[in-house]
């Protein structure tokens, strides 16, 4: 193996050498701010009908938390606290969907959190929920967050079943 000598870049380390936001999506939560009002956001769902969507659907709720979370979380060992936000993500999906129309879903991210805190039947609840107010493409990207840690196999199987075909593992 031939001996090969890293160069770096010194302007370009000390460019960019400060910190900053988290950006785990985009917009990036610097971006919403309160005066951003419910007529914009129709507008907004509006603008460009022949585009398909691309959905997230957060899941706040973890068994233990992790000491590097900086996610908007609930934790809890009580998964029926789970059924009360499901009614609540209910009538916002109802809600959302109506705003949408008949746009076709390319994408579907559910994040958290810890989206499989979720039991097997509040998970298949959420999605046919989805199913029932959106239009999937057959070939949609439909992932999960999991817990590398808390994952067993028949929860892999079951969100297969369900149209899970990628996942997306924390490791920190």
């Amino acid at each position: 193996m031939p001996n090969t000598q890293i160069i770096w870049d010194q302007a370009l380390i000390e460019k960019y050498n400060y910190s900053g936001p988290r950006y785990t999506s985009y917009p990036t939560a610097l971006e919403f701010h309160q005066e951003f009002s419910e007529a914009e956001f129709e507008t907004a769902c509006h603008q460009y009908p022949e585009r398909k969507l691309s959905l997230y659907v957060h899941i706040p709720f973890c068994h233990k938390l992790c000491y590097y979370c900086g996610c908007n979380k609930v934790i809890t060992r009580h998964q029926e606290k789970a059924d009360v936000y499901l009614d609540a993500l209910a009538l916002e999906i109802a809600q959302r969907a109506a705003l949408c129309g008949p746009r076709q879903v390319s994408q579907l991210h559910w994040g958290g959190g810890t989206p499989t805190f979720l039991t097997k039947e509040q998970i298949t609840r959420l999605m046919n929920l989805l199913r029932e107010h959106f239009d999937f493409d057959a070939d949609a990207e439909i992932s999960i967050e999991i817990d590398p840690r808390r994952i067993e196999l028949d929860m892999l199987d079951h969100l297969r079943q369900e149209g899970f075909n990628r996942i997306s593992i924390g490791v920190q």
